[in-house]
């Protein structure tokens, strides 16, 4: 009867196109199978009868086929794809009011359009890709990126700013790369390991350091607030540790800055922020010149001369497209952005596999704490940084960052009805 079984089972799930799904479905077929044997033997009917009958009760093998076919079907998450659409077209304005001293014909603009083209091949190719072979995958994206680590911490061969670049073939390899890489690591390290979360303190300990040392206080400040969210959801019978842990590191961290010996530099940055019109030609300078930006925006914009501001392509974005396009255009942004984030949210719930909710949480936790650092930065709420605004902001490696992010995240919707199984010991046949 065995025989009988697994020539119903093969032409139900040759019905079935998804070779993913085949797997899930051959496991769901033969479980419920099963099930309903056991029933009818206890029933009183023998063995061959109960399986005989077991399989009857199935029904049709191509209606069967066909509705596991339909049920079991890829997901596109369309409205995701559309809404990182429009904000990713929304970044290209910046591009076009840039100064002519930066704007070298069309050069910026061929880069920015040509950015996108890799994001969105990047973003396609990993949802076509099964998010679970990250596991199998995961020495190999450990040592890439303790490489990563060790070419831009300790071999840096050019400095911006003060933080260190590793530069090959004219790629350059910063901390977004590295933050990219951590968190990457970290989702798969967390997904997958069983041990207690003692265990992950040297390992976050060689992490934090490492993005000091750069240094990027930047990256550094995301990367804690994502594992700390990871951690969070991770370990949630520790979580009572969890807090009293931050506490402590809480208030040694700020006794130590309270004691702190500040350069006269860095007192005056952080005076800056509080108090910008007591240093307007200095450090306050851009937070008044930003606010005045946004003051003069307006619904609609304004249509006349271009107005100067540093960095208008990249942290100031949002300033640059509301002073341009007016508060419409700078609304339609930001809450472009804040859908995205509900979305990914939302979806965890859905989500049956805890490998894949761990890759969701980390996803929208290191796009929203950029997204939400830009806006209130902008908005004049926090301090003035080099935090970029996800999916706006110019540049090659912040467009990789969150279009690794959302093609992860498109490759757990795609396969959130499926439960990864073992193919050993289930007939399906290829």
């Amino acid at each position: 009867m065995g025989t009988k079984r697994n020539e119903y089972l093969d032409k139900v799930i040759g019905y079935v196109r998804n070779k993913e799904a085949k797997h899930f479905v051959a496991r769901e077929l033969q479980h419920h199978l099963d099930q309903e044997k056991k029933y009818l033997k206890d029933s009183g009917l023998e063995d061959s009868a109960a399986e005989e009958k077991a399989i009857l009760q199935m029904g049709s093998a191509e209606r069967l086929g066909h509705e596991m076919n339909k049920l079991h079907r890829p997901k596109v998450d369309w409205i995701m794809i559309g809404l990182v659409l429009v904000i990713s077209l929304i970044g290209i304005l910046p591009i076009l009011h840039m100064e002519e001293a930066y704007y070298k014909g069309d050069e910026f603009l061929v880069r920015k359009v040509f950015y996108l083209a890799v994001g969105a091949v990047i973003s396609l190719s990993l949802m076509l890709f099964n998010y679970k072979h990250l596991q199998k995958l995961k020495w190999w994206i450990y040592c890439l990126t303790s490489l990563i680590l060790i070419a831009v911490a300790i071999f840096p061969n050019q400095y911006i700013n003060g933080e260190g670049y590793f530069v090959i073939l004219s790629f350059p390899i910063d901390s977004t790369v590295a933050l990219t890489s951590l968190v990457l690591c970290w989702v798969i390290f967390l997904g997958g390991t069983r041990k207690k979360i003692w265990w992950t303190l040297p390992f976050l300990f060689v992490s934090i350091s490492s993005l000091f040392i750069i240094p990027s206080i930047t990256a550094a400040f995301v990367f804690v607030l994502t594992i700390t969210v990871l951690l969070w959801f991770r370990y949630k019978e520790n979580r009572k540790h969890m807090v009293l842990g931050y506490g402590i590191i809480t208030i040694i961290v700020g006794f130590m800055l309270s004691t702190a010996d500040l350069k006269p530099y860095q007192y005056e940055r952080i005076s800056a922020f509080l108090h910008p019109d007591e240093y307007k030609r200095t450090s306050g300078y851009m937070y008044i010149r930003n606010q005045e930006l946004l003051s003069r925006g307006g619904w609609f914009g304004n249509s006349g001369d271009a107005e100067a501001i540093a960095d208008a392509h990249s942290e100031y974005a949002l300033t640059f497209i509301t002073y341009f396009y007016g508060w419409i255009a700078g609304g339609i942004l930001i809450i472009t952005g804040l859908f995205i984030m509900y979305r990914m949210i939302r979806s965890i719930k859905s989500i049956k596999d805890p490998f894949g909710r761990i890759i969701i949480i980390g996803g929208v936790t290191l796009f929203a704490t950029q997204f939400l650092y830009n806006i209130g930065m902008i908005l004049g709420f926090l301090p003035l940084t080099g935090m970029s605004l996800p999916f706006v902001s110019y540049g090659l490696n912040p467009t990789i960052q969150v279009s690794v992010v959302v093609g992860l995240f498109l490759s757990v919707y795609r396969r959130k009805n499926l439960v990864y199984v073992d193919a050993e010991n289930v007939h399906v046949k290829n």
